[in-house]
């Protein structure tokens, strides 16, 4: 009997055990997997939404929309990345639909190449200095289509705008691909491509060669950047885009001509040049065998870099190169603090000797903080008064020394000065109280320097170079001028007198 009875209860545990089991199976069964939702947008308009379980895959669908073809679905509001409907879906997604005008206008607009680098047309662009016949692109008859062939060498930096105020800049966000089909990378940007911040960035070339360039481009469906900090209707035109348009190129092959390059650096910073880009012996690194010297003043906290300009052949043009702190040699970083983009910063007044040496691109930095500027006085000295002995009447003459304008402001100013046109002026400095020039290459030689049309920073149209490598400040327009001079910066202004 005892026996039968544990027969018995076993079975009864069994069937215990099987029903439970399967009672837990059918609860596993019950469990839901989870579902994700992708929302296709028309701008901030939904247009559709779709419930997607985790691991699936989003349908693929084509709106229409009238008076417009679409294009395709893409993962961001600005176009830049296409909506990928071959992935899993494992969270909630956005896709935007891009759509071009069925009908385009025929763009009446006239792009040209602006940059900087050793292509002759490039040099001579000058980041946009020249606009004309022979840095605008050739417009394909009946279409919206651009073209424009040069030799570009590595490093050469550049991109396409309508006007010297960069209006409509296409850049490297515009290009429909970098590499070339073998694979090598030919051109690159700064910031990510396709990237809205990417449009207006530069396009470097990495790979050498003759390339032909087509900006085709979309003038119904341009839209503007109205919530950049700095957009404003008046400079609409500054922040124009438009994904639809697009840089295609071809390399049609090696560079045809090629020129040696010289490379010249200079300081510009802050206080010492206004941020301006100026070219004279007192911002020129000097330089032989590849290693280049500068020393200069600097006021605490200024804050500056070193740029370059180019010299192939005949064409001078500002160059692509910088010289920032993140090449400082570990000891020069004791003088020098940096900012986010590398500029660098005085960390006090004094004398800095900056030694750049271009095979190892390492720059490094002498401070002497008793090294200051020697008390001076200035004059304008020339052939633009009536009545004065030329370059002989004007030096430690009252009537044309400049006076300081506030005391320990370094700003010395004269005013109401008659010019005369067609003559020649520039600025002489002597020690402070000197009342002779003394004998050259002696002790008793009083110049401290003199300023010519390289220092001038503001003249207008009423100035120019003498010319034949004479770099006087020639008289255009005769008047009466205000003639200011800021030691610190060695640049001159001169204003219509009021």
């Amino acid at each position: 009997m005892m026996k039968k009875a544990t027969k018995w209860i076993g079975l009864v545990i069994a069937s215990a055990v099987c029903v439970t089991s399967v009672a837990m199976l059918a609860a596993c069964n019950d469990t839901k997997t989870e579902e994700y939702t992708v929302t296709f947008y028309d701008g901030t308009t939904i247009l559709d939404t779709q419930k997607v379980k985790e691991g699936e895959m989003a349908t693929k669908w084509t709106p229409t929309k009238t008076d417009y073809n679409f294009v395709d679905w893409y993962a961001t509001p600005n176009f830049a990345h296409l909506f990928k409907f071959d992935e899993p879906i494992t969270e909630n997604k956005s896709a935007f639909a891009q759509w071009v005008s069925v009908n385009q206008s025929e763009d009446t607009r006239e792009y040209y190449i602006v940059g900087s680098g050793t292509s002759p047309i490039l040099l001579k662009s000058n980041w946009g200095k020249v606009f004309d016949s022979t840095t605008r692109m050739t417009k394909t008859a009946g279409k919206n289509e651009y073209k424009f062939t040069l030799d570009l060498q590595v490093g050469d930096k550049f991109q396409f705008a309508i006007n010297e105020s960069w209006h409509n800049q296409r850049g490297a966000g515009y290009l429909a691909t970098t590499k070339l089909d073998n694979g090598t990378v030919a051109f690159s940007g700064s910031a990510t491509i396709g990237d809205n911040s990417a449009y207006r960035n530069d396009i470097k070339v990495e790979y050498a060669g003759n390339y032909t360039f087509t900006l085709t481009t979309h003038p119904d469906d341009d839209t503007y950047e109205s919530t950049h900090p700095e957009y404003t209707e008046a400079k609409k035109e500054a922040f124009n885009i438009n994904p639809l348009d697009k840089i295609s190129w071809v390399r049609n092959g090696d560079v045809i001509e090629t020129a040696e390059k010289v490379v010249d650096y200079y300081i510009k910073g802050a206080g010492i040049t206004n941020w301006k880009d100026m070219y004279n012996a007192a911002t020129k690194m000097n330089g032989s065998d590849g290693v280049y010297t500068l020393e200069v003043y600097l006021k605490e906290k200024e804050e500056f870099t070193f740029t370059t300009l180019f010299t192939v052949g005949s064409q001078v043009g500002t160059g692509n190169i910088y010289l920032r702190a993140d090449i400082l040699d570990e000891a020069s970083k004791a003088y020098l603090d940096q900012t986010a983009s590398y500029n660098m910063v005085a960390k006090a007044a004094g004398s800095y000797k900056f030694t750049y040496t271009e095979a190892t691109n390492v720059m490094s930095v002498a401070f002497d903080a008793s090294k200051v500027p020697a008390a001076t006085d200035y004059y304008i000295d020339g052939t633009f008064a009536e009545g004065v002995d030329n370059w002989s009447g004007y030096c430690f003459n009252e009537k044309f020394k400049l006076t300081e304008t506030t005391a320990g402001s370094g700003i010395y100013e004269i005013k109401n000065v008659a010019l005369k046109a067609d003559s020649e002026i520039i600025i002489q400095a002597f020690k402070a109280g000197s009342t002779e020039r003394g004998e050259w290459g002696t002790e008793s030689y009083n110049g401290l320097g003199s300023y010519n049309y390289t220092y001038l920073y503001d003249g207008g149209a009423a100035f120019e170079a003498v010319g034949n490598g004479n770099n006087n400040i020639k008289v255009k327009t005769a008047g009466n001028y205000d003639i200011t001079f800021d030691s610190y910066a060695k640049m001159i202004t001169i204003t219509a007198h009021n």
